[in-house]
C-alpha cells in the first residue's frame, strides 16, 4: 500500500493522550462506583430505621413495653419504615388498660436529608391512633403523669411534621363509659427538644356535642413536670349542642385565645347562642364574653369572670365546673335586669309584670336524669323596683287601691279623675331546691300599703302561694268600693293597729299568669 494507506492506519488508532484520558475516566467511575458502594454500605450500617434501634427507642420515649406485629423499612419513594398493630403498654402492665394503640406508623424521610440532615424527619403519619387515660387517682394514672415524662432535651432528632388525623382520645371514669374526643384533623409542626412545636386540629368534643377548631404552639416540654408545659393559640366554637344537657336546648358559636400551662389553661373570649331555653320556657338569645382558667390534666373549669347578656339585661358570673360527675356552681349577680328577661328564662307564659330585678346568689347543678329546674339549687338574696302589671285592667285595679288607702292621695279617693300611676317594691332572701323557690320573708310596698309575706312559688308549673299581712294607711273599708265598704266601716276597730289604719291578713294564689289576692280586696267592683 502507498504512503497514504499508511497514514489512514495511524490516524485510526488512538493517541496515547486519548487513552490517558480513558484511562483517567475510569478511574474516576471506578473511584465513584467504590465511594458510592461505601457510602451504602455506610449508610445502611448506620441506617436510622432499623427495627432495633425504632423498638426500644418508642419504649423508652413512652415508658412502656411496646409490641408491634408488623414491621418493615421502605426506601423508595422516601426512606423510612411501616410500623403495624403497635400496642403501647404502660411499664409492661398488661394488667391494665394500654396507653395507646396505632394501627400504622408510617415515618419518612428525604434522601437528601438523610444524606446532609440525618436528624432530621420529614414526616410520621399516625393511622387509627386511641390514646386512653386512666380514671384520677388510679395507679395507671400515676404511672402516666405523676413521674413526668421522659427526658429528651439530649436528643438531636427533629421532626418537621407529625399527623394523626382520626386520633380517639378517651378519659376513662370507673364503672362508666368513657369521654371521648375525636380529632378529625391533628397535625404537629416543628417538633424539636427543648423548643415549643406548632399545633393545628378539630376536635369533636363529647358533650354537649360540638367542634373545636384550634391552632397554637406548645412547649417546650417540661419533664420533670408535664403540667407546667406551655401552650398559646386561638380557637373557634362551632355548633355546640346543649341539648345533651338535661333541660336546656340551644346552639353555641364563639371564638378566644388561650395561653398558660397544661395546669392551667387561660381562656378568654365571645360565645352566643341565638336559640338558648330551658325546659319549656321561653327561647332567647344569650351573648357572653367569659375568661376562665381550665386544668388540662382532669378537664377542670374555673369561671373568673363572664358576662352573660340576654335582652337588655346584663348578668355577671364567677364560679367553677368541676368534679365527677361535673357540677356547676357559680354566684350570679345583676344590677337593675328587666324582669321581663330574666322571667323569660324559667316560665313558658309571657311574663304578666315589668319592673327592674337585682340579685346575688349562690347557684349550683349537677348532671342528673331529672329536669333542669329540679336539678338547680340557688339561694340569695332578690330586689324587685318599679313592678308593674302588664295587663291594663289589673294595672289600673292597682292604681286605684293605692288611691284609696292613701292619706295624702292627690284629689282624694272619691273626687274622680284618674288614679296616679303606682309601682311595687320588694325585696327578700331566697331559696331555689327541687323546682321550688322558697321565700321566707317577703318586704313588699306600693304608696298607702306595706305588706309581710312568705311562702313558695313553683317553678314548674308556676303556682304561687304566699300568706302574711298588708298594713294600710287608712282603714279596711277604703281598701274596697260601693256595698262592701259600708259592711266593712264597721269592723275596722278589729283591724286598725297603732301607727296604721289597718293590718289584714292576706293571701296571693294562683299561678304567674293569672295571680289571685286573698278575699279580693283590691278589687272596685
Amino acid at each position: 500500500m502507498g504512503p497514504r494507506g499508511i497514514v489512514t492506519m495511524d490516524a485510526a488508532r488512538p493517541s496515547a493522550k486519548t487513552k490517558r484520558e480513558i484511562r483517567i475516566g475510569e478511574v474516576i467511575v471506578t473511584v465513584a462506583v467504590a465511594l458510592a458502594m461505601v457510602a451504602v454500605h455506610l449508610m445502611f450500617f448506620f441506617w436510622p430505621f432499623r427495627y432495633r434501634q425504632v423498638h426500644p427507642l418508642l419504649e423508652q420515649v413512652f415508658e412502656s413495653r411496646v409490641v408491634v406485629l408488623n414491621y418493615h423499612r421502605t426506601y423508595f419513594p422516601h426512606p423510612g419504615f411501616v410500623a403495624e398493630d403497635i400496642t403501647f403498654y404502660r411499664h409492661g402492665d398488661r394488667a391494665i388498660p394500654p396507653l395507646a394503640t396505632v394501627k400504622r406508623m408510617t415515618v419518612e424521610g428525604q434522601w437528601g436529608m438523610l444524606l446532609f440532615h440525618p436528624h432530621l424527619l420529614y414526616e410520621i403519619r399516625l393511622e387509627g391512633l386511641h390514646v386512653q387515660i386512666p380514671p384520677a387517682g388510679t395507679k395507671a394514672r400515676g404511672m402516666d403523669f405523676d413521674n413526668g415524662v421522659v427526658d429528651t432535651s439530649q436528643s438531636k432528632m427533629r421532626i418537621e411534621t407529625i399527623v394523626a388525623d382520626g386520633t380517639t382520645l378517651d378519659f376513662l371514669r370507673h364503672g362508666d363509659t368513657p369521654i371521648r374526643f375525636q380529632f378529625a384533623v391533628l397535625a404537629i409542626h416543628d417538633l424539636e427538644a427543648g423548643k415549643p412545636m406548632q399545633f393545628t386540629t378539630r376536635v369533636e368534643l363529647p358533650g354537649p356535642k360540638g367542634t373545636v377548631l384550634a391552632s397554637g404552639k406548645i412547649g417546650p416540654f417540661r419533664t420533670s413536670s408535664y403540667a407546667t408545659t406551655p401552650i398559646t393559640g386561638g380557637y373557634k366554637l362551632v355548633n355546640m349542642d346543649l341539648s345533651r344537657l338535661q333541660g336546656l336546648t340551644g346552639h353555641a358559636e364563639g371564638q378566644g385565645e388561650l395561653e398558660g400551662t397544661f395546669a392551667r389553661i387561660g381562656a378568654k373570649g365571645m360565645a352566643a347562642i341565638p336559640d338558648f331555653r330551658v325546659g319549656s320556657a321561653h327561647t332567647v338569645r344569650l351573648d357572653a364574653e367569659y375568661q376562665v382558667t381550665v386544668d388540662g390534666t382532669n378537664g377542670d373549669v374555673e369561671i373568673d369572670t363572664a358576662l352573660v347578656k340576654t335582652g337588655d339585661s346584663l348578668i355577671t358570673a364567677s364560679g367553677s365546673i368541676a368534679g365527677s360527675p361535673r357540677k356547676v356552681a357559680v354566684t350570679i349577680t345583676t344590677k337593675g335586669a328587666e324582669m321581663a328577661d330574666l322571667l323569660k328564662l324559667v316560665q313558658e307564659a309571657e311574663p304578666q309584670v315589668e319592673g327592674r330585678l337585682s340579685f346575688k346568689a349562690a347557684v349550683d347543678f349537677t348532671a342528673g336524669p331529672e329536669r333542669f329546674l329540679e336539678r338547680l339549687h340557688l339561694k340569695g338574696d332578690v330586689e324587685l323596683d318599679e313592678m308593674r302589671l302588664v295587663a291594663t285592667q289589673k294595672q289600673e285595679t292597682v292604681d286605684a287601691f293605692s288611691a284609696r288607702v292613701r292619706k295624702d292621695a292627690p284629689g282624694g279617693a272619691n273626687q274622680g279623675g284618674d288614679p296616679a300611676a303606682v309601682t311595687l317594691q320588694a325585696r327578700s332572701a331566697t331559696r331555689f331546691d327541687h323546682g321550688m323557690a322558697y321565700f321566707p320573708d317577703i318586704h313588699a310596698s306600693m304608696p298607702g300599703a306595706d305588706a309581710h309575706l312568705h311562702g313558695t312559688f313553683n317553678l314548674l308549673d308556676t303556682k304561687i302561694h304566699l300568706t302574711g299581712t298588708v298594713a294600710l294607711e287608712k282603714g279596711i273599708s277604703h281598701a274596697v268600693t260601693g256595698w262592701r265598704s259600708v259592711l266593712l266601716k264597721p269592723l275596722s276597730p278589729l283591724f286598725r293597729k297603732k301607727d296604721a289604719g289597718a293590718v289584714v291578713p292576706i293571701a296571693v294564689t294562683g299561678t304567674a299568669a293569672q295571680p289571685k289576692v286573698g278575699a279580693d280586696l283590691l278589687h272596685d267592683k
